[in-house]
């Protein structure tokens, strides 16, 4: 069964009496695994310092809500769970930073900083189809990595450092297998070594609905970056890049390049693969992929966007053939914490922006954008 939860910061005005600060209202929504609402699932939301801030249940059409109150300068940390009968326990772990109306943000998991604005966190599942967590991690090139060490951490985008629940080591064709004790949701770590940057995916007991894979990647400068797709079915997904023209490239500060498969390098007129900016370093037209880009040099300053495009279905505005196939975009840009993006399974659409990544100061924003409205070689629907 799949638990879906999309959090939203909603800023209001009114405060109840004897309730000091600005509201902010977390709110949510508790499906099946066929989307169907499950009604009097129960909610549960604990601080920073595990004391239960309030329990509530859904209501006939799966939909629950909780305010937040807060007069303090403090960032309050959030776990939430959800449960209903016969089903294992879902959860997740953000940030919703109480500073003031004005600057409510909520963070997705590890320094994942969204603005107060309506957001769609990426899905959880309630399970109840047994309590074993397997994978596969490749390398960008697609081939299995042996003998990578890892634990599964409860929820969704668990926080580096959580306690572990069971731990994996993958085997000559890169699988790993693992026993919980609940069904569900988990998040799956392999910590950087031996020249590995590291790697963290969404890992389910409901094995057939799994990413198919996980990518690992070398470890990136600062500087540089390396981003993959992964998904599963014949589609052909397509990973996009747009990010600002260096200054000595540019005509306006506004201009960008766009590296896709048919526009695989930039700048196009090099003799030295290594003088390229970026590059689709691995086209796949299929499942599993992965489909890969790398940054070799910093780009100009502004915003670097991360899409996937559904390439075969671009054409068809409702086609929901993207949200099917658990596309799975990892990225890695010199930072310590591995970062994934999992689509959502609800989003009627054929393109997803899950990333955007500010080149000035390395700062990622998780937006988890979704539209119909693109077109692949037009630079600016990116």
């Amino acid at each position: 069964m799949r638990l879906v939860a999309h959090l939203a910061l909603l800023l209001s005005s009114c405060v109840p009496a004897g309730l000091s600060g600005f509201e902010v209202m977390v709110d949510g929504s508790v499906t099946d695994a066929d989307g169907a609402p499950l009604a009097a699932a129960e909610v549960t939301l604990l601080g920073d310092t595990g004391e239960v801030l309030g329990t509530t249940t859904t209501d006939a059409a799966g939909s629950w809500s909780f305010p937040l109150y807060s007069d303090s300068d403090r960032g309050n940390a959030l776990h939430a769970t959800a449960s209903a009968e016969g089903l294992g326990t879902g959860s997740g772990d953000w940030d919703v930073n109480l500073l003031s109306a004005e600057t409510a943000t909520l963070r997705a998991g590890p320094v994942q900083d969204w603005e107060a604005v309506h957001r769609p966190l990426a899905p959880f599942r309630l399970d109840a189809d047994g309590t074993s967590v397997s994978g596969r991690i490749v390398d960008p090139s697609g081939s299995p990595v042996e003998g990578l060490h890892g634990s599964l951490q409860p929820g969704w985008n668990a926080p580096v450092g959580a306690a572990a629940s069971a731990s994996f080591t993958t085997d000559r064709d890169g699988e790993f297998s693992a026993t919980v004790e609940t069904p569900g949701l988990y998040t799956a770590y392999v910590a950087p070594a031996d020249g590995w940057a590291g790697t963290r995916f969404p890992a389910f007991t409901n094995t057939s609905l799994s990413p198919v894979a996980a990518t690992i990647a070398p470890l990136q400068e600062p500087g540089k970056l390396l981003a993959t797709v992964l998904w599963a079915g014949a589609t052909d997904l397509d990973l996009h890049l747009t990010a600002p023209l260096r200054e000595s490239e540019a005509r306006t500060s506004s201009d960008r390049f766009h590296v896709w498969a048919d526009e695989p390098v930039h700048p196009e007129r090099v003799d030295d693969p290594d003088d390229y900016v970026a590059q689709l370093a691995r086209s796949a037209t299929s499942g599993p992929g992965p489909e890969v880009i790398v940054v070799n040099t910093p780009p100009g300053a502004g915003e670097l966007h991360l899409s996937v495009v559904d390439r075969s279905h671009e054409s068809e505005a409702d086609a929901g053939v993207l949200a099917e196939t658990g596309a799975l975009v990892q990225w890695w840009n010199g930072e310590d914490i591995p970062r994934y993006a999992w689509v959502s399974p609800l989003e009627l659409a054929n393109a997803w922006r899950p990333v955007e990544i500010d080149t000035r100061d390395a700062t990622v924003f998780c937006v988890e954008t979704y539209t119909s409205a693109v077109l692949s070689s037009d630079a600016g629907s990116f």
